[in-house]
């Protein structure tokens, strides 16, 4: 499913007009209709049917005036509440104004803090508030009377309607604006917008029900959209068809370097998902002395036991070994659970410089890539990077806090300028490709942010691409899986009592509720 920001929204808008002569009065009038549609729901089952819309100067507004015309046509109690002088009300919501205006609708007008009292009774009294206030234009901070008025709203514990995004929210990040209108239901026109699915939005959106607007499909033919939201077709849709007439060979052989003296669970965690995502043949190079913990848990997988130039840790003493035996695998993983040493530093350095498979790189791999960044130059073959906040500001020296409110646009630039996928984890994952392709994932819980859960996702990206998928597309696919296991998880458990390994053994439920079989 396509989402868009502000700015895609209004091409879209203005190509429906300019290229197909639909006025963009027809497509008010169909958005004020779709949001009817939701207020009639509640209202029938109410004694007090009596609506308050509240309105901005905008599009938006004019969204909500459509809405008081119709429900005043149907004899349905309504109080209309502009805020700000309708003088300044222009376009096609002006249209729609002045017909409300002329049919008597009931109009109270608010400008700066007078008559807060009366908003405030005329909210105690009805039974449902629409929002319509600020749409995807809004990019300055809620203050003032405004943010009196919103406050007014979230106290009133009525049943809120928001027109599309609700006010306060940023378009195209998520960020609350000094304050934000908290909904029960969003109707969303046409298509998602990036505050609908992104934190904090997501948390005043309440259910989120999207509505098309008339847009024809052929206008979305001629835009590209490029940030998408993962669905479950998306995904079955990559999936490789397994032949009843096929073998192991036929699933791709995984090469996996994970795992150090007192980290043999991740790699254990990493390899367990690999194999259960569907990887043919797992092969892990293992520190001689940590060769018998990993073959009698990994009984599935095949073990390179090398020496060790430092106790329990892979390191450049048989390098030639490593090249050779990974050289016969379709895909190469690096890092969980790997240690931070000078010997994975100059591992990684030799993998990087002598293959030409797809790599997934993980936990510590990224921290040497953070320490020795011009290791990032040495990267020609397809790669996935999966950093969590901290990863990424190792990598990108840049501030936590920023990377949490810039998730899309930090993930963006890094995949770009490195050319490598990027899997940047957290709720709402987002996965970033070179092509500027993004996708965000909504599966997922909380339960889930427990130590091993990042290994879990690792070794799925590594499973899928073993099988042949495109390592975007497979990043795209593992992030939903593994979300979705963990859904699985906590429908069983709880999210207290979740563990990584619980994920790993839910991953074949997951993928064949996907498949269907």
């Amino acid at each position: 499913m396509k989402i868009v920001n502000s700015d895609q929204m209004k091409q879209l808008d203005r190509m429906v007009i300019e290229q197909f002569g639909i006025p963009g009065v027809i497509l008010m009038e169909h958005a004020g209709s779709v949001v009817l549609e939701e207020v009639l729901k509640y209202i029938e089952q109410k004694e007090n049917k009596e609506v308050v819309i509240v309105c901005g100067l905008g599009n938006n507004g004019g969204d909500g005036f459509v809405v008081a015309r119709q429900l005043f046509n149907k004899g349905i109690p309504l109080k209309v509440v502009i805020i700000g002088n309708p003088s300044d009300i222009g376009g096609d919501a002006k249209i729609n104004y002045d017909i409300i205006h002329k049919l008597k609708v009931d109009i109270h007008i608010l400008i700066g803090a007078n008559n807060m009292k009366k908003f405030a009774d005329a909210i105690k009294g009805c039974g449902i508030i629409v929002d319509a206030i600020f749409g995807t234009g809004l990019k300055r901070e809620v203050d003032g009377y405004i943010q009196e008025i919103i406050n007014i709203i979230n106290g009133s514990g009525k049943q809120v309607i928001a027109i599309d995004i609700p006010s306060g929210i940023g378009a195209n990040d998520g960020k609350v604006y000094g304050m934000a209108v908290k909904a029960n239901k969003t109707v969303v026109l046409e298509l998602p917008k990036i505050c609908n699915i992104h934190y904090p939005g997501i948390e005043y959106i309440g259910e989120m029900i999207i509505k098309s607007i008339g847009m024809p499909k052929a206008v979305f033919e001629n835009i590209r959209l490029n940030i998408n939201l993962i669905t479950k077709d998306m995904v079955k849709e990559v999936l490789p068809f397994r032949k009843k007439d096929s073998y192991k060979g036929n699933y791709g052989k995984a090469y996996v370097v994970a795992g150090s003296t007192g980290m043999t669970g991740a790699s254990i965690l990493t390899c367990e998902a690999t194999l259960r995502s569907g990887a043919g043949l797992l092969k892990i190079p293992v520190p001689q002395s940590l060769n018998t913990i990993m073959e009698t848990r990994l009984i599935e997988a095949i073990t390179v036991p090398l020496p060790e130039f430092k106790k329990g840790v892979v390191g450049i003493s048989d390098i030639e070994k490593i090249i050779k035996t990974m050289e016969e695998s379709d895909v190469i993983t690096v890092g969980p659970g790997s240690g931070n040493s000078r010997e994975l530093e100059e591992l990684l350095r030799n993998i990087l410089e002598h293959t030409s498979k797809p790599i997934v790189l993980d936990a510590d791999a990224l921290n040497s890539l953070a320490k020795r960044k011009e290791l990032l130059e040495l990267i020609t073959s397809q790669t996935v990077m999966t950093p969590h906040v901290g990863e990424m500001s190792r990598l990108t020296d840049l501030e936590i806090d920023y990377i949490k409110e810039n998730r899309i646009e930090v993930a963006t630039e890094f995949s770009r300028k490195w050319n490598t996928v990027v899997v940047l984890k957290g709720s709402r994952t987002v996965v970033a490709g070179p092509n500027g392709d993004i996708y965000i994932n909504e599966t997922g819980n909380p339960g889930m942010a427990t130590a091993g859960s990042g290994d879990v996702l690792t070794g799925i990206v590594t499973g899928f691409i073993a099988q042949g998928i495109d390592p975007l597309k497979a990043a795209m696919a593992a992030v939903y899986v593994h979300g979705m296991a963990g859904d699985l998880v906590a429908e069983k458990l709880g999210e207290y009592g979740l563990m990584a390994s619980d994920i790993v053994k839910q991953l074949p439920f997951a993928i064949k509720e996907i498949i269907g079989k």
